[in-house]
């Protein structure tokens, strides 16, 4: 290499220096605990969603699982012309059929028009400590804005960035009413798999429609529908349960679990609807006889155990089938079961008026 090529590195890398340093000069951070943060059942300050003392009296699984932050987002105003975060994260295992972004990243959102918009990600560097710039050059209005924390991984601290001379606190009326829970229990899918980045999964998307409070409670490949989890959910107020858990349980897990299961959130919240939702046909199921027998076997399982309940008198549980619930085209799924951003789109598209008529018919007939 001659001596102009390394005195033109030597420039460019004294210019990229001074711009992180003058950048970091004029930005000021605030920890999240100062904003508003929703899709948590309880009020701890931290980023689980279910409470420590909770989660000693679930399974192990169910313990680390929890403590991922799918479907909790920060919500807060700025008139900042830049948005930045610093974020702690707590393992830097690699799935892979996520992307970097959905494991492990932020996602943001900004209330326009009354309707939440995309703005950008955070994308996370190799390591546990982040720190990212995620937009810039924007107008100084003030702007609500919401922003998603990682899906399947466990965030010990976030701080967000904004002009030095920005204003930045909790918005006066909030584009999520918080007041008004709906709590979704499933597996890998609810989870997050294998949305692209965080505001992707079916749950933020039906969130951001109803501008709800959706609680996450997606449990990859840990989701067996145990007696101490439908306690757990009931404790949760709620004007819906939604069970998207069959992905998880055998045909015979579910005819010995579901049943009772289910009329212990009914017979709970005998005033609260209950949506039960089919586990999605694998892809592979088209070719693999024994794939397509078992899922199958697992969805009547689950319509038989609903079944019975109805013919019992439980009139707060309703069904949705797998029928066209991420479309025929067989291009829905990353790996033939998880979703891609596709699949969550057309599973929300099934699901959301299905669940406006649920929640318009029970409106006036809550706890």
């Amino acid at each position: 290499m001659d001596i102009k090529n390394i005195i033109k590195i030597v420039f460019l890398l004294t210019l990229l220096i001074f711009n992180l340093f003058s950048v970091a000069q004029n930005i000021k951070f605030i920890n999240a605990d100062e904003f508003v943060r929703i899709g948590k059942a309880d009020s701890e300050l931290n980023f689980h969603r279910i409470e420590d003392c909770t989660l000693r009296e679930m399974p192990k699984n169910i313990q680390t699982l929890a403590k991922h932050s799918s479907g909790i987002a920060v919500i807060f105003e700025t008139n900042s012309s830049c948005i930045a975060a610093k974020w702690q994260l707590a393992d830097t295992a690699y799935y892979a059929n996520l992307t970097p972004v959905a494991q492990s990243g932020l996602d943001l959102y900004c209330l326009r028009n009354g309707e939440w918009q995309f703005v950008n990600v955070a994308k996370p560097k190799r390591g546990l400590c982040q720190e990212v710039a995620i937009i810039s050059n924007m107008d100084t209005t003030t702007k609500q804005f919401m922003l998603y924390l990682p899906l399947f991984n466990s965030v010990t601290n976030l701080e967000i960035g904004f002009d030095s001379s920005a204003w930045a606190g909790k918005p006066k009326l909030l584009g999520i009413d918080v007041s008004k829970n709906i709590v979704v229990y499933g597996s890998s899918i609810v989870q997050g798999a294998s949305a692209s980045r965080p505001g992707m999964t079916y749950t933020s998307i039906v969130q951001r429609n109803l501008h709800l409070n959706i609680i996450n409670l997606g449990l990859s490949g840990s989701v067996k529908m145990e007696l101490a989890l439908a306690k757990y959910i009931t404790s949760i107020p709620a004007i819906c349960y939604i069970l998207d858990c069959v992905p998880n349980t055998s045909p015979q897990q579910i005819t010995k679990k579901t049943y009772p299961f289910i009329k212990y959130l009914s017979m709970s919240k005998p005033k609260i609807p209950i949506l039960i939702i089919e586990s999605i046909f694998r892809e592979n199921g088209y070719f693999d006889k024994e794939v397509k027998d078992f899922v199958k076997r697992q969805n009547d399982a689950l319509f038989k155990a609903c079944k019975q309940l109805w013919t019992e008198g439980y009139r707060n549980i309703f069904y949705l089938s797998s029928d066209n619930l991420i479309g025929k085209d067989h291009e829905s799924t990353i790996d033939g079961t998880h979703l891609t951003d596709l699949g969550f789109v057309r599973i929300s598209d099934k699901i959301l008026p299905y669940l406006k008529r649920i929640l318009k018919e029970y409106s006036t007939n809550r706890d």
